[in-house]
């Protein structure tokens, strides 16, 4: 019985590199995401939206 020979197929490296892609866009958009959401807004740095500034008791006057 004669025998066949079967080689194995040759991959290419598009795969590889469009799971490169996807992981790079969505590192992209998480990193806008956590460092835009920290961007000075008043929701997200706790600062007061009242306008109300406490007064400071001067150090000559607490003794």
């Amino acid at each position: 019985m004669a025998e066949i020979n079967i080689e194995p197929k040759k991959r290419s490296g598009w795969g590889w590199i469009v799971v490169l892609l996807i992981l790079l866009l969505v590192g992209y958009l998480l990193y806008r995401y956590v460092f835009e959401a920290q961007g000075g807004n008043a929701e997200t740095t706790g600062a007061p939206t009242s306008g109300m500034i406490m007064p400071v008791t001067p150090v000559f006057l607490s003794n």
